[in-house]
């Protein structure tokens, strides 16, 4: 590989590390409004309950949109740090090539559900009628939720793989 060959590798896999991070920093950022409201409207549905003894009746609900789209738009840090839920004790018996192909339908196997989640949860929120029930809230803001973060957690993986991809193969051109 050549000098000019490698500096637009190296300026590809700092692209795709950008973009990556400020899909994180972004959806973090939201997340970390959604924990704050989601604690605050708890706290304010505790206190009326049961120090004022006059509930309000949409902290509830309110709570549980936000935790839900907490969740939803989380699973991308996950992704994009490999940190998400897996079973990887028996990959260091595995020889390294095995190890790899693992990892490569792996993360196949996510996309695949990825895809199916953003398509049917597009088709979920796109198609509801419902409002919720003690909040005048359309039922495709919370629905929303459900694509948007299974979008972003797409996108992270395929920069993931594409990183790993260009990475390997600027490696092994080195």
């Amino acid at each position: 590989m050549d000098v000019a060959e490698q500096a637009s590798t190296e300026r590809f896999l700092v692209f795709i590390e950008r973009l990556g991070r400020i899909i994180e920093l972004a959806s973090g950022g939201v997340c970390v409004v959604f924990c704050a409201a989601m604690f605050a409207v708890t706290i304010l549905g505790v206190f009326f309950r049961y120090v004022m003894t006059s509930p309000f009746e949409w902290t509830e609900e309110m709570a549980r949109f936000l935790m839900l789209g907490l969740g939803f738009l989380a699973i991308n840090i996950a992704v994009r740090r490999d940190e998400h839920i897996k079973i990887d004790f028996l990959l260091g018996y595995l020889p390294p090539v095995v190890a790899g192909f693992l990892a490569w339908l792996v993360d196949a196997l996510i996309a695949f559900f990825l895809i199916y989640l953003t398509v049917k949860g597009w088709s979920m929120a796109t198609r509801t009628m419902m409002t919720a029930g003690t909040v005048e809230l359309s039922m495709f803001w919370p629905y929303l939720t459900v694509p948007l973060g299974a979008f972003l957690s797409l996108v992270q993986l395929v920069l993931r793989a594409l990183g790993r991809a260009v990475g390997g193969l600027a490696r092994a051109g080195a």
